[in-house]
């Protein structure tokens, strides 16, 4: 491993944590989305970067939900006609305004594929943290890193106490005990074990 691998390291983990506190946020959106119509009208009618749009857009719709992504979707492309009819003239208004329609018309579509590709994940997600890791052989369970008993899971988990009892096939098994049909809701009372039993 060379020396500058923990530098890197370190600043990938710092980017991450950066990240993770930066995008759920609405104005990181909508300072990326200002941003890039700066840019747009900085350099001019020759470069143009409303192609960039899709980069808020999906971002927002992925962390922040469809309303701030629809927002951007409609408000990005009025921008940009904007700063074209006013600053650039490049083409008859006509024009611009077509653009600027396909531009909302595209970016709303993507807003409502990635919304719903959020969604739909977040969903799946659910189901999967849903799923109980029960050990075949022990019957412990796995909840939070560590293997527990399924009493203590439910207490851990759910806040469920639990007491225990016998069925009546169980006790039939263990001790040739045949509970009625009348009384198999009432608790079993069970003979004290023998010797073997114990053992």
């Amino acid at each position: 491993m060379s020396a500058s691998a923990p530098i890197f390291t370190s600043a990938r983990d710092s980017l991450k944590r950066f990240a993770a506190r930066a995008l759920p946020r609405t104005v990181t959106h909508v300072l990326v989305g200002i941003a890039i119509l700066l840019l747009d009208l900085v350099t001019g009618p020759y470069l143009l970067f409303p192609i960039l749009f899709v980069i808020p857009v999906a971002l927002a719709a992925w962390y922040c939900g469809p309303r701030l992504a629809y927002a951007l979707a409609v408000l990005l492309p009025l921008g940009r006609f904007f700063i074209a009819e006013f600053v650039d003239h490049p083409s008859p208004v006509v024009f611009m305004a077509a653009n600027c329609l396909i531009r909302i018309a595209v970016l709303a579509c993507m807003a409502f594929l990635v919304s719903r590709t959020a969604r739909q994940t977040r969903e799946l997600e659910n189901r999967v943290n849903a799923l109980v890791t029960v050990c075949a052989w022990s019957r412990t369970v796995e909840y939070e890193g560590e293997w527990i008993s399924f009493e203590k899971y439910l207490l851990k988990r759910f806040n469920v106490n639990t007491s225990h009892g016998i069925s009546p096939e169980e006790a039939e098994k263990m001790f040739g005990m045949k509970v009625p049909a009348d009384d198999e809701d009432k608790p079993v009372a069970m003979p004290a074990p023998t010797a073997r039993q114990a053992a």
